[in-house]
């Protein structure tokens, strides 16, 4: 009997626990500032910008979080917003999903070029180990390549490329769907159902075509042992959804 598992995350972040948080502090020449950067926040957009958050204290102030946007082709960055940790809601992938963000030259005596030069290094050293295509691209279909480092990131990234594919009806209900995906280690789609329907059949075709323009997905990350598919679950949320774009 082949073995399966079961991986779950919720599209757009409609259920913001399920946000991976994996804080790693940046050596930086500044007295009495404490400067973080959430690893599992970092996005790479294309072979040159990327999307990640920041956490950072300095003396006595409370502490604050940032989204930033960094190009390496250019070194410039973007804030995109901010906010005191532990207080204002920590949503990073949400945020990412709708970022605007004006870009301007990194200056050198900026607590944020440190972080900006963690990002740009690590993307770096990710395109010499392999090739790294965009995510998205014009409308280009997403081709099937290894990025994941593991399934945590796949399934994040998976989604990523979902959201942008997914065209709700507008006279679609503000319900959600749940459908499992069916995954080759190859990429390919073997299989999909509905675990929960929208109740609403052009919200639900809506969503199996988001599923169709995301074929074929990213290949199994390199950890991966087993050479079975996989399922995975996604939660389309359209009230989220409809709010998000207006």
């Amino acid at each position: 009997m082949m073995k399966k598992f079961l991986l779950s995350i919720a599209l757009l972040m409609s259920v913001l626990p399920v946000c991976a948080v994996n804080w790693e502090m940046i050596d930086t020449d500044i007295p009495n500032l404490s400067l973080y950067i959430d690893t599992d926040s970092l996005m790479y957009i294309n072979n040159d910008e990327c999307y990640y958050a920041i956490r950072f204290k300095e003396d006595d102030k409370p502490e604050k979080f940032a989204y930033l946007k960094s190009n390496s082709a250019t070194n410039y960055i973007g804030v995109i917003q901010t906010g005191e940790y532990g207080l204002d809601p920590y949503k990073p992938q949400v945020v990412f999903r709708n970022a605007h963000v004006f870009m301007k030259p990194i200056k050198e005596n900026s607590f944020l070029s440190y972080a900006h030069e963690y990002s740009t290094t690590r993307q770096e050293a990710e395109s010499l180990a392999q090739e790294t295509p965009t995510l998205r691209d014009n409308n280009v279909k997403p081709v099937s390549y290894t990025l994941a480092n593991n399934f945590k990131d796949y399934t994040t990234r998976t989604s990523y490329i979902l959201s942008e594919n997914w065209n709700p009806p507008a006279s679609g209900r503000n319900t959600q769907a749940t459908i499992v995906l069916t995954i080759g280690v190859d990429g390919s789609l073997q299989n999909y159902k509905f675990t929960k329907s929208s109740g609403d059949e052009a919200t639900d075709r809506s969503i199996i075509s988001a599923v169709e323009q995301t074929v074929p997905f990213m290949q199994f990350p390199r950890v991966a042992s087993s050479t079975e598919p996989a399922n995975f679950q996604f939660i389309f949320d359209y009230k989220w959804f409809t709010k998000s774009v207006h």
